[in-house]
């Protein structure tokens, strides 16, 4: 298991160290619990029961629930990645803070986790109550597992946009710049052109318009609802063509008929 943990660590800090233009020098534990007693013990009983994992940035610490007790069906590989992405970016940063939405997101995306089925929570967020504000994702710990989800969904999607528009190279920069600065939103309105509750309330808008138009064929309740839409709309177009073929096949039959009754000869 020593191995296998290392060579996910060494992998993921190869990624993280060219992303974020930093060395981690200091050692990084690892501890995967033995059960959820000694899990709660190193984690604090306020830890979500949703979570899998933990970091204790300033420890240098990564801390695992049992193999046996993974949630989300989240490998060990994803879960180093992702609590180490933690850790390297609080080095980045200088220990500086950062937006819950956007560290939770850039850690999903470096460690790879997305899931399918983040996208058809998504839809259903905004064919229902909504999407969450980003900025209420500084409470996410509080969070039920579903409103969590839906959380880490968004943050996710944020940071892919943020990706998009300003490049994978924009957080090694953001980091170098806010960390001398120590000014958060000042760095992001000079690297971004926004600022930044402008750029979060683009995105939100943005990612409502496009949910708001897709379906997902994957998600069993959506094509429950729309099959007998779809079975009526056939039935419809069936109707209609037969129909059409009728007047046409009397159409026909007029004129062989009007033929025959008016045939002249020489």
């Amino acid at each position: 298991m020593e191995r296998t943990v290392n060579g996910y660590l060494d992998k993921h800090l190869n990624k993280l160290s060219s992303v974020f233009k930093v060395e981690l020098t200091d050692t990084v534990k690892v501890v995967i619990a033995a059960d959820q007693r000694r899990f709660t013990e190193l984690v604090g009983e306020d830890f979500p029961d949703w979570g899998a994992a933990a970091a204790l940035k300033e420890r240098n610490l990564i801390i695992v629930r049992s193999t046996e007790r993974f949630p989300g069906g989240k490998s060990l590989d994803e879960l180093l990645g992702h609590e180490l992405c933690h850790i390297a970016i609080y080095a980045a940063l200088g220990k500086k803070w950062l937006p819950r939405w956007f560290e939770e997101g850039l850690c999903q995306m470096l460690s790879g986790e997305w899931r399918m089925s983040q996208d058809v929570l998504l839809t259903r967020a905004v064919w229902g109550g909504g999407l969450l504000p980003l900025v209420s994702l500084e409470s996410v710990n509080w969070f039920g597992s579903a409103k969590a989800a839906l959380a880490y969904a968004q943050s996710y999607q944020a940071v892919t946009a943020m990706t998009r528009d300003f490049g994978i190279e924009f957080y090694g920069q953001f980091f170098e710049t806010y960390r001398e600065s120590g000014d958060f939103y000042g760095t992001f309105f000079r690297l971004t052109g926004y600022r930044y509750l402008e750029w979060v309330g683009k995105w939100q808008s943005e990612t409502t318009r496009k949910y708001r138009f897709i379906l997902f064929i994957f998600d069993s309740q959506l094509l429950f609802l729309a099959l007998p839409l779809l079975f009526v709309l056939i039935y419809a177009i069936k109707k209609m063509q037969s129909r059409r073929k009728l007047r046409e096949w009397k159409r026909l039959e007029k004129l062989r008929h009007d033929g025959q009754e008016y045939t002249t000869f020489d």
